[in-house]
C-alpha cells in the first residue's frame, strides 16, 4: 500500500506541477495585460493618443500668396511664381520690369521676406498671414481628403500701387544711362514729382541692378534720391531768395554793387570768388548768372535767425517722410553755429556748409511750383486686397505754407530767366539777351514750352586734405515744366562728371532730354505737341509683350503698326524701337517657362538680359554681337545656384 502511495504521489506531482506553472503563467500575462491595458486606456491614454494620431495625420503650412507691386497705371512690377513641378526651383518673387525701379521697389530674400526697398519696408503688408493643415493619410501614407481640412486659412498680402509711372521710369532711366556714358560721370540719379499733390512719377539711379539676381554690389541697394547727402551748391539760392523776399530783407529790384571777380570782405577768411565778373546786379540777375558773391550778401542781410528758419521751413536737416529705407536728413547749422565766423553764413547762401538729398530739394522747389506749400512726398498710392479691391488710399499731405504766392510766384519768374536767359539794357539803350547758366536746357524740339530751373556745382569736401576738391564735382539742375504752370518738378544730379562739370552742361541736358521724352509720350504728356510726329508714331504704341506671335500679328494689321519678329519661339518676350531704317517695332520671340531655359541664340545681349530677367538666375557673358551659344542649353530643367552663361559674336 505504501509502495502505491508513492507511485501516486509521483505521478500526481509530474502531471499537476507543469500545469501549476502554466497557470502561473498565463494569470501572469493576463495580469501584464490588464495592467497594460489600464495604462493605455486610463494612465497614459492622451500621450498614447497622440503617438496614434501623428501616425496617421501630419500638419502643414499654407503658403500665403505674397501681394503684387504695381505701377499707378496697374502695371505689374513685382509677382510670384511657384513652380510645384520643379521641387529644386520653389517658390520665386518674379520683377517683372526687370531692373525698372528696382532700387525703389527692392528685392526678397530666399525666405519669401523683403529684403531691401518697399519690398522690405511694407513686408508685413504684403506677405500676409500663412495657414494651417491638418491632413489624415492611410497606412500608405496617402492623404484621405475627405477627412484633412484646413484649420487656418491662408491669408494673402496686400497689393501696393505705387505713384510710379512705368513709361516716365523708363524714359528717366534711359536718360541717366545715356548721361553717365556721356559725361563719364561716376553715377547719375533723378526724380520726377507732380508738385502740388507731391507724388513721385519717378525715381532712379543709374547704375542700377536686376532684383532678379542673387548677387547684387552693396552701393547698388539705395537710390542716391534719399541716401546721397551731399552739398547743393547754386540750387540753394533760391531758399537765400525766398527767406530775403519773405522776410522783406532784400527788395528784388535792389541793385548789388560790383565786387570784381572775388569779393574780400575779410583779411581773416578766404575770399568769396564768381566764375566771371559780372558787374552791378540785382536779385534776379545773379540768379541767372548763379553769382556766389551776391547771393552771400543776400544771407548776410537776411540773418542767421532768419536763414536757419527758412531752411528749416523747407524742410532741410530732418526726414521727408518714413518710407524709405536709408533715407538721410542731411544738416544744417543752427543759428548760433552760424555766428561763429564771419564767412559760414555767406557760403549758406549759395549752398555750401549745408548738407541736403536729391529729394529733399525737389520737395523744396515743389514749394516754389505750387505756390509755396511744402508737400510730404509720396511713393505708395493705395492697397488693395487680393480681389482688387481698394482698402487704403492716400491723399496729398501738406507740411506747412513755408513761403507766399507772391515770393514763390517771383522766384519761378527768377527761374524762367535762368534757363531762356534776360533782357538787358546796353550802355547805348539798346536791349539785349544775356544768357543764363542753363542755357542748354531749352528745347529745340518742344519751342512752345518754357523750362525754368536752377544749376547747381558743387566740389566734393576732401576729408584727408580737409579741403574742397576742384577735380571733383557734383552737377545738378532743378526744374520745373513748363516754369509758370508746373505739371513736373524734376531733379537730376551728376555725381563726379568727367567730360563737363558743371550742371548746366550736364544735369541741364538730362533734364531736357527727360522731358521731351515725356513730353513726346501721347499717355504721359499735358498736352500734345509736335503733332505730326506723334501722329506717325501713335500706331506702333501698344505693348505686345506677352501675346502670342499670332496675336501679335492681328494686332499689329488692326492697328497698322508694322511689326518685325526675331529669334524663335511662341510668344513675345521683349519689344524695341528699330534704328536701322525700319519704322516699326522689332518684336523678339521665345518661350519662358519658369522651370526651363529659354532659347536666347540669336538675340543680342540687351534682348538676351531682357529675357533672363524673368528668371532669377545670373546671367555671364564673353565676346560681342549676338548669342551663339548658351549653358544651361534651351529646354533644359535649370537647378537652384545656376548661372547662366553666354558666348556672343558678331557677325562676318
Amino acid at each position: 500500500m505504501n509502495r502505491f502511495n508513492k507511485l501516486s504521489d509521483l505521478w500526481h506531482n509530474f502531471w499537476y506541477e507543469p500545469l501549476s506553472v502554466l497557470m502561473l503563467v498565463v494569470l501572469t500575462s493576463v495580469a501584464v495585460l490588464a495592467l497594460e491595458t489600464f495604462s493605455i486606456q486610463v494612465l497614459k491614454q492622451e500621450e498614447h493618443q497622440v503617438k496614434t494620431k501623428n501616425l496617421v495625420t501630419r500638419t502643414k503650412n499654407i503658403y500665403a500668396e505674397r501681394g503684387l507691386i504695381m505701377d499707378r497705371n496697374g502695371v505689374v512690377f513685382a509677382d510670384n511664381f511657384r513652380d510645384t513641378a520643379n521641387k529644386n526651383l520653389g517658390y520665386s518673387r518674379l520683377f517683372l520690369q526687370g531692373s525698372l525701379a528696382s532700387q525703389t521697389i527692392g528685392k526678397v530674400g530666399f525666405n519669401g521676406s523683403g529684403v531691401m526697398g518697399l519690398e522690405s519696408k511694407f513686408d508685413t503688408l504684403l506677405r500676409g498671414n500663412e495657414g494651417f493643415r491638418v491632413s489624415v493619410r492611410d497606412a500608405r501614407s496617402h492623404e484621405v481628403y475627405g477627412l484633412s481640412e484646413n484649420v487656418a486659412e491662408a491669408v494673402p498680402g496686400k497689393n501696393m500701387v505705387l505713384t510710379i509711372d512705368r513709361d516716365m521710369q523708363e524714359i528717366v532711366e534711359k536718360s541717366l544711362k545715356d548721361g553717365v556714358e556721356e559725361y563719364k560721370a561716376k553715377s547719375a540719379s533723378a526724380i520726377v514729382m507732380n508738385p502740388f499733390t507731391g507724388e513721385i512719377l519717378s525715381m532712379a539711379s543709374y547704375p542700377t541692378f536686376n532684383p532678379n539676381s542673387k548677387h547684387i554690389g552693396d552701393t547698388l541697394y539705395n537710390s542716391d534720391i534719399v541716401s546721397l547727402s551731399y552739398e547743393p551748391g547754386s540750387t540753394f539760392k533760391v531758399i537765400t531768395a525766398s527767406a530775403a523776399l519773405e522776410y522783406d530783407v532784400v527788395k528784388p529790384s535792389r541793385v548789388f554793387k560790383n565786387e570784381g571777380r572775388c569779393w574780400n570782405f575779410s583779411a581773416r577768411s578766404e575770399k568769396i570768388c564768381d566764375t566771371h565778373e559780372y558787374g552791378d546786379m540785382d536779385m534776379s540777375e545773379a540768379m541767372v548768372q548763379s553769382s556766389n558773391i551776391v547771393f552771400a550778401k543776400i544771407a548776410q542781410e537776411v540773418g542767421a535767425e532768419n536763414m536757419y528758419r527758412m531752411a528749416r521751413n523747407f524742410g532741410f536737416g530732418s526726414m521727408t517722410t518714413d518710407v524709405f529705407n536709408g533715407e538721410e536728413k542731411g544738416k544744417i547749422f543752427q543759428d548760433y553755429e552760424l555766428k561763429k565766423d564771419d564767412r559760414t553764413l555767406k557760403t549758406m547762401g549759395f549752398g555750401h556748409s549745408v548738407m541736403v538729398t536729391p529729394l529733399q530739394m525737389a520737395i523744396a522747389y515743389s514749394a516754389i511750383a505750387n505756390g509755396g506749400y511744402l508737400m510730404v512726398p509720396k511713393i505708395v498710392r493705395e492697397w488693395r486686397d487680393a480681389e482688387g479691391n481698394t482698402v487704403s488710399k492716400f491723399a496729398p499731405d501738406t507740411v506747412r505754407q513755408v513761403i507766399s504766392a507772391k515770393t514763390a510766384a517771383t522766384i519761378r519768374k527768377m527761374l524762367a530767366k535762368v534757363v531762356n536767359g534776360d533782357s538787358v539794357k546796353n550802355d547805348d539803350g539798346t536791349m539785349s539777351l544775356k544768357r543764363g547758366t542753363a542755357w542748354p536746357v531749352v528745347s529745340e524740339r518742344l519751342k512752345d514750352v518754357v523750362f525754368g530751373g536752377k544749376t547747381g556745382t558743387a566740389e566734393k569736401f576732401n576729408r584727408e586734405t580737409k579741403k574742397y576738391d576742384k577735380e571733383h564735382q557734383i552737377a545738378s539742375f532743378v526744374g520745373l515744366a513748363p516754369v509758370e504752370d508746373p505739371h513736373f518738378v524734376c531733379m537730376v544730379l551728376v555725381d563726379d562728371p568727367q567730360a563737363k562739370h558743371v550742371g548746366g552742361l550736364t544735369a541741364g541736358p538730362i533734364f531736357r532730354r527727360i522731358m521731351e521724352g515725356v513730353y513726346f509720350h501721347p499717355r504721359l504728356s499735358p498736352y500734345y505737341h509736335n503733332l505730326a510726329q506723334l501722329e506717325n508714331r501713335s500706331e506702333c504704341d501698344v505693348d505686345f509683350r506677352g501675346r502670342s506671335a499670332e496675336a501679335a500679328k492681328m494686332l499689329s494689321k488692326e492697328k497698322k503698326c508694322s511689326v518685325r519678329f526675331e529669334g524663335k519661339g511662341s510668344r513675345v518676350i521683349s519689344e524695341r524701337r528699330d534704328v536701322s531704317g525700319f519704322s516699326g517695332v522689332v518684336l523678339v520671340l521665345g518661350d519662358v517657362n519658369g522651370a526651363k531655359m529659354p532659347d536666347l541664340k540669336g538675340l543680342s545681349l540687351k534682348d538676351a538680359l531682357d529675357v533672363m530677367s524673368n528668371i532669377r538666375m545670373n546671367v555671364e557673358y564673353t565676346g560681342k554681337g549676338r548669342v551663339v551659344s548658351q549653358t544651361p542649353k534651351a529646354d533644359e530643367a535649370f537647378q537652384k545656384g545656376q548661372v547662366c552663361h553666354l558666348t556672343l559674336k558678331e557677325k562676318g
